[in-house]
This record gives C-alpha cells, structure tokens and sequence, in this order.
C-alpha cells in the first residue's frame, strides 16, 4: 500500500511540493477532510482498491488535510481555485500541476485508475 504524507499548512505542502520537484517525481495531491462524507469514501474505497493503487506507483503521495478549514487552509483552496474537498490534483514530475487532470468531486475506483493510466505518460512517469 502507498504511503500518504499528510501536511494541514500552506507552507508545509509547499515544502513537498518543492522535494517532489527537486527529485523529479510526480506529485499526487488529494483533498481530505474528516468532515467530508465523500473523502472517506474516497480513502477507503477508492484509494484502497488494487487498480487505483497499482496506477499510484510512482507518485508522491500527499493528503492535505483541511479539516480545521481555518483561514490559511481557505486561502490555499482560493489559491488553486477549488471550493473544497474532495479533489485530486496532479503535479508533473518538472512541478507543474496539470490542471486539466483534476479530479474534483466523488470518483468510482474504475475511472480513477483509468484517469491515472491515461496521464501516466504526461505526468513523466
């Protein structure tokens, strides 16, 4: 099972976000909150399922955990312009984040790791 970091700062997120760049790795990015119904659904069932965990080879895996929804955490949802979780955002292994791979909202494990072997390529991996 891939391992999640999970960061709840700005500054700490961008820290991973920094280290995945430096190493040349892709960066998952996974919007979590325990208030949020569908997020955990998302963690056990989807995240847990054999296809979608084969497909998260490769990435950095990193859960930004918003629980708290204190006014830096908001700040962070203006800055990548979501309106909350869940949501999956994917950075390419040079720091980009490809915008157009988002996955926001409840996602079926099937299309998820169909979702994630379609970019593969794009990501760098």
């Amino acid at each position: 099972v891939s391992a999640w970091q999970t960061v709840n700062t700005p500054a700490a997120l961008d820290g991973l976000l920094a280290e995945a760049r430096a190493a040349g790795q892709p960066l998952l990015l996974d919007w979590y909150a325990d208030w949020c119904i569908s997020c955990k659904v998302i963690k056990h069932d989807v995240l847990g399922d054999p296809a979608v965990q084969a497909q998260l080879q490769g990435y950095r895996l990193v859960r930004f955990d918003i629980t708290e929804s204190n006014a830096e955490q908001r700040a962070l949802l203006d800055r990548y312009q979501l309106f909350g979780p869940p949501g999956f955002l994917v950075f390419a292994a040079n720091g980009s984040e490809k915008t157009d791979s988002r996955v926001i909202g409840e996602v079926k494990a099937g299309e998820f790791a169909e979702h994630l072997a379609r970019i593969r390529s794009e990501v760098g991996l």
